[in-house]
């Protein structure tokens, strides 16, 4: 195989990296025959997070993906003396085919990653997911009685805000632990966030009743073909409630066309959201397209995603000039950013 001197060759590489992984396991452990696609694609997997990772100079990204298939890997009960032969596969493989000073930082970051695996792994100490009557009424594939329950709560008196923050944005990320569980399927955490979206259309005659034109405008986007949408559109939705203008561009828009359209369509600030690292080198050159480009030298850029809540000082090394955990502190940073452009 080809000399590796770049974290983008490993990424460029995966398949034909993963390959190699397998055949040199595989001459130790015959009977992984089996399982050799499986093998493979969960391998490519790993390696596009380990080579993010080194991309950006973040070794917590692959810390965190670790930790999760850590986890993952006790509910699946996978054996845990195949997985460190095959960690000392990957190690053998990194150094014979890495060149210094790749070799010598994959393996370092790595380990670290090996440490999270083994720490999930062995854990028995899960956080407990409240069920709540929403949470129950769209796992049981109630969405009319889950929509109902909202419009409750609105005759009840409760804000918009108070639903977005403390029941829809709540309820998505119990939907997305109960889906890294394995207590629901992919299928059944498509359908969920589909009805939350619904949901949230059907609300929009509220949210928008009293709509006027604010001085203040956020245009949001989600970073490359970015499927999980829901996050980043209540984040634009929280802000016109907050009394901006948001233009929300959804997500798989090219970066030259996300810019022509800041230049034709002035905008304050500007929020990026990833959910995974995979998405994290769009993140990067889309903030570096914005600002180096002249007519956008005044736009504050924000970013946000499960991807950053789990590598907090992340969004320094890709430029961005701040980060949110949710929509609160989302209107909360652009007001400040905002407010201090114009000071």
């Amino acid at each position: 195989m080809e000399t590796y001197r770049l974290p983008t060759d490993i990424l460029k590489n995966k398949d034909d990296l993963a390959l190699h992984i397998f055949n040199q396991d595989f001459l130790m452990n015959p009977s992984l025959s089996r399982y050799k696609d499986k093998y493979i694609q969960d391998t490519v997997y790993t390696l596009r997070f380990l080579s993010t990772s080194l991309e950006v100079g973040e070794p917590l990204i692959f810390v965190n993906y670790m930790e999760w298939f850590g986890s993952l890997a006790q509910h699946l009960k996978f054996n845990m003396d195949s997985m460190e032969r095959y960690f000392r596969v990957c190690e053998s493989v990194f150094q014979e085919i890495f060149d210094h000073p790749l070799s010598d930082s994959t393996i370092k970051t790595f380990k670290k990653g090996i440490e999270a695996y083994r720490k999930s792994f062995f854990s028995t100490d899960l956080a407990k997911i409240d069920y709540d009557q929403f949470l129950n009424h769209l796992i049981s594939m109630h969405s009319d009685l889950a929509y109902q329950h909202i419009l409750n709560l609105v005759n009840q008196g409760m804000s918009l805000k108070d639903i977005y923050l403390n029941v829809l944005q709540p309820t998505l990320y119990k939907v997305g632990e109960l889906w890294q569980r394995r207590i629901i399927t992919v299928a059944k955490e498509h359908y969920i966030t589909a009805a939350v979206q619904h949901i949230i259309g059907r609300l929009y005659s509220i949210l928008f009743s009293n709509r006027e034109h604010n001085q203040k405008t956020v245009t949001a986007v989600c970073a490359g073909d970015e499927l999980h949408e829901i996050g980043m559109r209540m984040v634009a939705d929280f802000f016109e409630l907050s009394g901006w203008d948001s233009i929300f561009l959804g997500s798989n828009i090219p970066i030259e066309v996300i810019i022509n359209h800041l230049i034709e369509n002035p905008t304050q600030l500007f929020a990026i959201s990833a959910t995974t690292s995979s998405h994290l080198i769009e993140v990067r050159d889309l903030i570096k397209a914005t600002k180096t480009n002249p007519k956008l030298k005044d736009i504050k850029i924000i970013v946000g995603g499960h991807v950053f809540n789990e590598t907090p000082d992340l969004w320094k090394s890709l430029g961005a000039d701040g980060f949110a955990m949710d929509a609160e502190q989302a209107v909360i940073l652009g007001t400040l950013l905002v407010g201090e452009a114009n000071a």
